[in-house]
């Protein structure tokens, strides 16, 4: 995942907006461990991931920093990034100066500052979109990464007027490292040629025509290791089953399924890769007028199977059935992950701290399970079972868009589409519909969208295909 290379021992950030006074911070970290008894001990989950000392000195903060060299996973690697802004940001530090001993990677603890410093506020007068500024020169994989996830949360960030499919597909191409990664666009007249019915059905009541993108990694042989996935629901109104006027602004992000797979792809464009790899998108909008789907329409999808519409809010497995289907049947993959901010049931399943994983396939689970621990992007396996599946039946057509009563919808969800993964392909489904944006922020992002997905994917790559 990772840059071998030998570490820098100096990083230094400074203010951009500069106040009048200036204070420094300067911080000082270590792999030995310490004796004093001042220590403080830095919990997460009760673990404690480093002991540090934050003391007034000669008009400056002096933080130090005892890690034992016990840090081994990406996220306790970065969160020492996230605490020094953390803290930077606390005592209003207009310039910080980190000092290493030579056992001490600062690749990490950079990327971990400048990713808690992104916030996207262009629309904010006199903001900027970072606090602070350095020189430091990140290796090219964390430079990669951090490029990438600040991409995903620009994406995931923007209103509906700015970022719809058209202006989705035009500002991803601008962003993929095309000698590497070949990519498709198709526009409405295509798609409806490939015969993409859920997804045109989706979105036949917008103004905004729908666009598919495609991307592969060149010079791939015909069965590609691992397809991505991601639902592009660029505003999600619910269609005629409209949703509550409250909290309706929240759907522009809607399509943080397809700016995860995206963001995936830019990163694994710009890095050495021994595996092959290919993406879908499927972006449309979901609106209500005069010519959109209905309640009670009966939709024949691409694999053939006859869909019958109970909730035009039950539109995003409606997206990714088709382009499940399309991408396995040309790309023959032997493993799918698919992401879609898919249902609310999944956030009162498992709150905004766990993504919902649903998977066939058991090491396939288990990785991406032990990847969520290490970056500190959870996920949390979720069942898939007959009973589940025998609630989408119905006696009039081969499938209904959403399951018997109001229990269980993150798991009926998650059924109908194992309904479009080909019986032999590994298959995980990410509902990150809790994860992806956070008013508040969190321990390692700035207040809105986190990024979620691209972070524990690129942990899961290096695991699973040892890159």
């Amino acid at each position: 995942m990772y840059d071998l290379m030998p570490p820098n021992m100096k990083a230094q950030f400074n203010l951009i907006n500069k106040p009048n006074q200036s204070i420094k911070l300067l911080v000082d970290v270590t792999d030995k461990t310490s004796s004093k008894k001042d220590l403080q001990d830095y919990k997460y989950n009760k673990i404690v991931i480093f002991k540090y000392s934050l003391v007034l000195k000669n008009s400056h903060y002096v933080l130090n920093i005892y890690t034992n060299n016990t840090s081994k996973n990406h996220f306790e690697k970065t969160i020492l990034g996230s605490f020094i802004y953390d803290n930077s940001i606390k005592y209003s530090i207009s310039q910080i100066i980190i000092n290493t001993n030579k056992k001490i990677d600062l690749d990490p603890l950079v990327y971990g500052f400048l990713q808690k410093d992104f916030i996207y506020s262009i629309y904010k007068k006199n903001s900027t979109n970072t606090k602070y500024r350095t020189t430091f020169n990140l290796s090219n994989n964390y430079k990669s990464l951090l490029n990438s996830i600040n991409f995903l949360k620009e994406l995931v960030t923007e209103p509906s007027n700015i970022i719809y499919p058209v202006s989705f597909a035009q500002k991803t191409h601008s962003q993929i490292n095309k000698n590497s990664v070949n990519i498709i666009t198709l526009d409405k007249k295509k798609i409806t040629k490939i015969g993409l019915n859920c997804l045109l059905a989706v979105c036949q009541g917008s103004m905004r025509e729908p666009v598919v993108m495609e991307f592969n990694k060149k010079n791939s042989k015909e069965n590609i290791d691992i397809l991505f996935v991601g639902k592009g629901v660029c505003f999600d109104s619910g269609g005629i089953s409209i949703k509550p006027s409250g909290g309706m602004e929240d759907m522009k992000w809607d399509m943080a399924g397809a700016a995860v797979t995206v963001s995936i792809i830019k990163y694994l464009s710009e890095i050495n890769t021994n595996f092959s790899y290919a993406g879908i998108v499927g972006l449309v909008e979901n609106m209500p007028s005069g010519s959109a789907y209905k309640p009670g329409d009966i939709i024949k999808s691409y694999k053939g199977i006859n869909v019958e519409v109970l909730n035009t809010d039950a539109e995003g497995r409606l997206v990714l059935a088709d382009i499940i289907t399309y991408g396995c049947e040309k790309y023959k993959p032997k493993v799918v992950i698919d992401f879609a901010t898919l249902t609310g049931a999944i956030m009162v399943a498992l709150g905004q701290h766990y993504a919902g994983l649903f998977s066939n396939d058991d090491k396939l689970a288990d990785t991406l399970y032990q990847s969520g621990q290490d970056t500190n992007e959870k996920v949390w396996r979720m069942p898939l079972h007959d009973d589940f599946d025998k609630e989408l039946n119905s006696q009039f057509v081969d499938l209904k868009n959403i399951g018997a009563g109001r229990y269980g919808g993150s798991i009926t969800a998650a059924q109908f589409l194992q309904r479009f993964v080909p019986e032999k392909t590994k298959w995980a489904h990410l509902d990150i519909a809790g994860t992806t944006w956070k008013n508040a922020g969190d321990i390692m992002n700035n207040k809105g969208s986190t990024g979620f997905g691209l972070t524990l994917i690129t942990d899961f790559i290096s695991k699973y295909f040892k890159n």
